[in-house]
């Protein structure tokens, strides 16, 4: 039975780290001009205590007077008099914009921690609840989650929607918004765990909401063209507790779940045997033995359909002329659309086919098109005043602060409307972003992205939801948290076959609409334009603000691979990420128009004295270039050394023509097992113009030298039959021995690792072995009757836990056989250690079995 215990809470009250570095400045700036004592005790009201006011406010100012002024808001509190409850008032009176989180929120981990199901939100737990609490949204809800069919990634955006309740202002460490996703891949709730991302939210003052943005790689299960592919995913958003793996069905505190249906692109490629497969192809054996199965076949380029094809796809459908013409239309007319369409809207009922429109006539005509739906195809295409949204709308836009990328997600509603179905090259919907970066020039375009749709059959009632994101280098636009939050004003713009021209910020399309949001820039080093300072952001697909700086130790969500890592160190390849400052737009679409700048990596182990180690290897990124609202890729690209000995710098995110690198990769680092310790990283940047070298730094100015702990040791499994116990009888045996039903078999095993994340020890097969009993006891103590027996014999140790040390663990195990069935078994050992293995899972795996033999029992 579970003790019942009594929580006694105080009302939350605004900590130092609560406040937001430029209310600081606020709250300063008054404490330190104000002359009198009934100024601050006009502004500042204390409840419940209506003669304290001007008291505690004489001590403020006698403090200020003593030192001169205040710097900081520690002085303040520390005034005598004041302490954390009237602080909390002074604060939330001075800056006119504080609000203090609830109880359950400010408690939350407390709460939690000596009660996990105090909200009542696990669906098994031997704890009762106390305050009945799930899926709340005060503070940060999911709101849509898409799927980019091109590049395999499940986006979701989330909005923060309050001030406070997040743990800390910029300079602390905030709090982790975590969000976990699975799909469904037919429909049936059979759930596949995608993985866990994460992002950092903080104390924001200011207009809400803000959004944010994560996403998420999706191995895609791709069928033929002829087949609609609509699997489902859940993305699951939970506050400061992260959701447990395997659990589709789990509700959070604070946060909320979202389904979405999506849609998988068609095959691109097959392999010979993969048409051979299908029923309608027969081939000889003795010709079959001649091909090449593995081979691959590049499928035909799907077909963009004409006009006249439209014309009869759609000729039974409801989707108007105006629509599914749109495009080719526009091509036909040319630069006289909208004026003709305006005078259409604006003569309503006259005559269009005049002298003017001639051509216009004899061009829809020829299509196919029947005069009598001329003047309302023309009237069609002209842009209604917000957008029509009739076929696709975009639902939301944000931020990936882990991959410094714009993205959105949209909505598409019909079934049909999109050009064709996925044997055809269906249609686009452009996604134009631009950026009102406070710098006083206005919007400012940033770029534009692209996805591809098409029609289908079998579109669900609430929608398939799409996504497009775009890179953008923000290495020139970020400034130190001391100085308050970088909040910049986003708009963006959907619109269907037609690309919005990327000098237009206000451009109304005829089918789409527009959206306008807030993001959140999180905090780094001014840098001035013409500044060509490297940045390296992540390592081994850990950001580096979740690397430990003494011990080299990751903690925290993978950002491009969905993995929870836990003090865990780094093995095979690391893959190394970041930005150049302000680099010269070269890209051109078909060679450089500039020369690009170039940059050097360097590792060393982490001793005095020891010597820079430049990386010299060649490896491969992923490429897409843009071109106008074209793009090519992604596409693999061999990174080498020039004969500088330097890398070039591939990003171009500027301009009409920009090429981005998938992930930002900068170098991939090779290390084996002889390297395995303390390792140091660091990178500097060259502009071969003005021969200058800028060394990489962090957000003070200081040298970037970034701390990891390399290994590559495997964890070392030992697992022996030593003997067994017979009628009260102990005698000793090995491995691959013959037993009786009815002993007890006695074993010794270890499975030893400097960073050990879990293993597990079990007799198998697991059928025939359920009725067996299994004890496992670290060092040497016996297992005894009163020990702990796990039914089935199987028992998993998973770190950190009071029972398994960091380096691992060794002892004995004995194995009641009475229920077992006669059969032949093996014990198994099984088991990881925690390291990022080639910047992507978890863990070295390695291990061990044992055999034997059990008799039936005479």
């Amino acid at each position: 039975m579970t003790a019942k215990r009594t929580v006694s809470i105080e009302k939350p009250l605004i900590a130092l780290e609560d406040v937001d570095p430029a209310d600081e400045k606020k709250i300063l700036e008054f404490l330190n001009t104000v002359e009198t004592a009934e100024e601050i005790a006009k502004t500042v009201e204390f409840p419940d205590e209506p003669d304290i006011g001007i008291k505690v406010a004489e001590k403020i100012l006698a403090k200020k007077n003593k030192i001169g002024s205040f710097s900081n808001l520690k002085e303040v509190m520390n005034v005598k008099g004041v302490g954390p409850k009237r602080f909390t008032e002074l604060v939330s009176a001075v800056s006119g914009k504080y609000e203090v989180a609830e109880t359950e929120r400010t408690y939350f981990k407390y709460l939690t921690a000596i009660n996990p199901n105090y909200f009542g939100n696990l669906k098994e737990s031997s704890f009762k609840a106390v305050k009945v609490m799930a899926n709340k949204t005060t503070y940060e809800e999911l709101k849509c989650v898409g799927f980019n069919p091109r590049f395999e990634r499940v986006e979701a955006v989330i909005h923060i929607k309050k001030s406070s309740g997040y743990g800390g202002n910029l300079c602390s460490g905030g709090t982790p918004e975590y969000i976990r996703f699975y799909v469904d891949w037919d429909d049936t709730d059979t759930w596949e765990d995608l993985g866990e991302v994460s992002f950092k939210a903080y104390n924001i003052s200011g207009d809400k909401p803000l959004e944010y943005a994560v996403s998420i790689p999706l191995d895609a299960k791709k069928k033929w063209c002829i087949k609609e592919n609509l699997p489902k995913v859940r993305a699951i958003l939970s506050w400061s507790t992260a959701p447990p793996a395997d659990t589709p069905d789990f509700v959070p505190v604070w946060g909320n779940s979202l389904d979405a249906y999506i849609q998988i692109d068609a095959l691109k490629f097959v392999l010979t045997k993969d048409i051979l497969e299908l029923e309608a192809v027969s081939i000889p054996e003795n010709i079959l033995e001649l091909v090449d199965l593995e081979k691959e076949i590049t499928l035909k380029e799907p077909e963009k359909l004409s006009l006249p094809k439209l014309l009869q796809l759609y000729k039974d459908k409801e989707v108007p002329g105006h629509r599914f013409g749109f495009s080719q239309i526009k091509n036909l007319l040319g630069k006289d659309t909208l004026s003709l369409g305006q005078k259409v809207a604006e003569k309503s009922g006259k005559n269009i086919i005049a002298a003017s429109a001639v051509s216009l006539h004899d061009t829809l005509i020829d299509a196919g098109f029947e005069l009598s739906v001329v003047p309302g195809i023309i009237e069609g295409l002209v842009p209604i005043s917000s957008g029509d949204t009739t076929y696709e709308e975009l639902k939301c836009i944000g931020l990936n602060t882990n991959l410094d990328e714009l993205a959105g997600v949209i909505e598409l509603k019909k079934s049909g409307g999109y050009s064709g179905g996925l044997c055809t090259a269906g249609s686009e919907e452009y996604v134009a972003f631009w950026a009102d970066w406070g710098d006083g020039a206005g919007w400012t375009y940033v770029g534009t992205s692209v996805v591809n749709v098409h029609d289908i059959k079998n579109t669900p009632s609430g929608g398939l939801q799409y996504s497009v994101f775009l890179p953008v280098n923000l290495t020139g636009r970020r400034k130190p948290c001391s100085e308050g939050a970088k909040i910049v004003k986003i708009r963006a713009i959907l619109s269907w076959e037609v690309a919005p021209p990327a000098w237009d910020p206000n451009y109304i399309p005829r089918w789409g609409n527009r959206r306008d949001t807030l993001i959140h820039i999180p905090p780094g080093p001014t840098v001035e334009e013409g500044d060509h300072t490297p940045y390296i952001s992540v390592v081994g697909n850990m950001g580096i603000d979740d690397i430990d700086s003494s011990t080299g130790l990751a903690t925290g969500t993978g950002l491009m691979a969905a993995f929870t890592a836990n003090e865990s160190p780094f093995g095979g390849v690391v893959t190394i990420c970041g930005h150049i400052a302000f680099p010269p737009n070269t890209f051109t679409g078909s060679g450089m128009s500039a020369i690009p700048l170039k940059y050097r990596v360097f590792v060393r182990r982490s001793l005095p004295g020891e010597p820079w180690q430049q990386l010299t290897n060649s490896f491969n990124v992923k490429l897409v270039d843009q071109v106008g609202s074209s793009f090519t890729g992604p596409y693999n690209h061999t990174q080498k050394l020039d004969s500088d000995g330097y890398y070039t710098y591939l990003e171009d995110l500027e301009g009409n023509e920009r090429r981005f690198v998938e992930g930002f990769v900068l170098a991939k680092w090779i290390t084996s097992a002889p390297m395995d310790g303390l390792w140091e990283i660091c990178m500097e940047a060259f502009d071969p113009v003005t021969l200058t070298t800028y060394p990489a730094l962090n957000a003070d100015g200081t040298d970037q030298i970034i701390r990891v702990m390399i290994d590559n040791t495997w964890p070392t499994p030992d697992l022996n039959i030593t003997g067994y116990t017979r009628d009260g009888v102990t005698n000793p045996a090995e491995g691959c021995g013959a037993f009786r039903q009815g002993d007890i078999i006695h074993g010794s095993y270890s499975m030893k690792n400097n960073y050990i994340r879990s293993f597990y020890l079990r007799a198998e097969p697991l059928g025939p072995a359920d009725g067996g009993e299994l004890c496992v006891q670290p060092g040497t103590t016996p297992c005894t009757a009163s020990s702990g027996w796990s039914l089935p014999p199987s028992v998993t140790r998973a770190y950190p836990s009071p029972v398994v040390s960091t380096t691992g663990e060794e002892g004995i195990w004995s194995l009641k056989t009475e229920e077992m069935d006669p059969c032949g078994y093996i014990m198994r050992l099984h088991g990881s250690d925690r390291t990022i293995v080639n910047s992507g899972p978890i863990g070295h795996y390695s291990g061990k079995s044992v055999g034997f033999c059990l008799l039936k029992k005479n």
